[in-house]
């Protein structure tokens, strides 16, 4: 199926532009991640690769490298589940999965929990976690969301912080590794080892 580009598209990194740095913030910290097995490998886990291969709330199929982390596991796994619960699949169907945590060090980022910066993008935080990109994709439109995280990607930020809209209470944090400066980046804090590998 055709995805159109969403019409606001170009007026999304003109508002980037127009913010500037003023709003950047930093961020390190730990972060949370329910990985597929097969792609269980730390440099998978980091690359972002998945997001060339699978859409999601905030990217369109190989329009940028991205990866979804959380704030806690409890939301990495709601998270995970989301999917297999939107279109009433078997919960089995998302497993086995295993929990990985990351480090994140970013030097430029974007926080969307801030109204002032909502306010700036004209981005409403029921957008950000009721959106149903699943529908608007369906139509063979591109979800707003997925427009924001392209133009999120292009404006160079290393990371921008949202509400999730799996888990009411969660935060995630979408990283864009091919944005990371010198001695900023995403890591696997204890990488996976599997028995008799």
């Amino acid at each position: 199926m055709t995805i159109n580009p969403h019409p606001d598209r170009p007026k999304l990194g003109a508002r980037l532009k127009r913010l500037g740095r003023r709003l950047d913030s930093t961020f390190q910290g730990e972060l949370y991640r329910f990985i597929n097995p097969l792609y269980s490998k730390a440099v998978d886990i980091v690359d972002g690769a998945g997001a060339l291969h699978a859409d999601g709330r905030w990217n369109q199929v190989g329009a940028m490298r991205m990866s979804y982390t959380a704030m806690a596991p409890e939301t990495a796994l709601a998270e995970a589940l989301a999917h297999v619960r939107y279109f009433r699949l078997p919960i089995s169907t998302a497993l086995p999965r295993v929990l990985v945590q990351l480090r994140l060090k970013a030097q430029r980022v974007l926080d969307l929990r801030d109204g002032k910066v909502r306010k700036a993008l004209r981005l409403s935080a029921k957008t950000i976690k009721k959106l149903d990109w699943h529908a608007e994709n369906q139509k063979g439109m591109e979800a707003i969301t997925q427009a924001w995280g392209l133009a999120f990607a292009g404006a160079g930020f290393d990371a921008v912080i949202v509400p999730s809209a799996a888990d009411p209470d969660g935060i995630n944090i979408l990283v864009f590794p091919d944005n990371f400066r010198s001695g900023y980046g995403l890591e696997v804090v204890t990488e996976v080892k599997w028995p008799g590998k």
